[in-house]
């Protein structure tokens, strides 16, 4: 007993050191409040949600799904770096010692929960909405999936991600399409081209959809420089700049393929 109670505070203690926030501080974006599904509810489940990936026994972990039950526990789904399938149970604070078990592979709804100890993710048919402390701090991202999504065959693609921090935004480069993200703001979208190449160094000039909106133009440089990102202790191979409404944006990138 005594062994199995030190446990349980590591698993704690370990999912603070993930990035525990209060619940009140938490900053969803306006997709994920008005959400009709669990993913508006984050900020009271977070606690639970946390010691129960910090509990699956191959690292990082993220939920697939998280279902509330009765009398403040929740069921959460999470995969493993190995793509393991557990289910864990615990309360909403993660209070209580959580309880897992292997599972098969099902269909869920969503959203998925994925920490900013993790890369940002690139799910099949999926859109991450980022999730912050009340102080601008990134604390993971919720991903929607659409209801309408392709067989994996015509799915699976790889292109380009970048980010940054204060204040967050994000860009994707994916197929034919790219989108910058900026927190607070309404995704700007683009048609992709083949990038210019200059040595290390990738540029893509883009011109928005709409004629007349020249200031809605978009510079993207990727360079091959080593990157630190700022919230976090991850390195990247990349280093990116996006030159938006005549201010820059400095981040880093890398590589990316969608989760089959």
């Amino acid at each position: 007993m005594k062994h199995a109670t030190l446990a349980f505070a590591a698993l704690v203690m370990l999912a603070g050191c993930a990035g525990s926030e209060t619940p009140g501080g938490m900053v969803l974006t306006r997709q994920s409040q008005e959400s009709d599904d669990w993913g508006r509810h984050l900020p009271k489940l977070y606690g639970g949600i946390m010691v129960c990936l910090a509990a699956h026994p191959d690292q990082p972990a993220f939920a697939t799904h998280v279902t509330p039950q009765n009398h403040g526990m929740i069921l959460v789904r999470m995969r493993g770096a190995d793509r393991s399938l557990y289910e864990c149970s615990t309360d909403s604070t993660g209070s209580t010692t959580p309880v897992l078990k292997g599972t098969t592979r099902q269909r869920v709804a969503g959203p998925a929960f994925t920490p900013a100890t993790m890369a940002e993710p690139y799910m099949r048919c999926g859109s991450p909405q980022p999730v912050l402390s009340g102080t601008g701090r990134l604390i993971g991202w919720l991903t929607y999936f659409t209801p309408d999504c392709p067989p994996r065959a015509d799915a699976a693609e790889t292109g380009w991600r970048a980010f940054g921090n204060e204040p967050y935004w994000s860009l994707r480069i994916a197929g034919e399409d790219v989108v910058f993200d900026r927190l607070g703001s309404v995704p700007q979208r683009y048609g992709a081209r083949a990038p210019a190449a200059d040595g290390n160094r990738l540029t893509w000039a883009l011109e928005p959809p709409e004629s007349g909106a020249g200031r809605d133009r978009l510079e993207v440089v990727i360079t091959e420089t080593a990157c630190g990102d700022t919230m976090a202790t991850r390195h990247y191979p990349y280093s990116a700049e996006v030159m938006f409404q005549g201010r820059r944006y400095r981040g880093c990138a890398e590589k990316t393929a969608a989760i089959p």
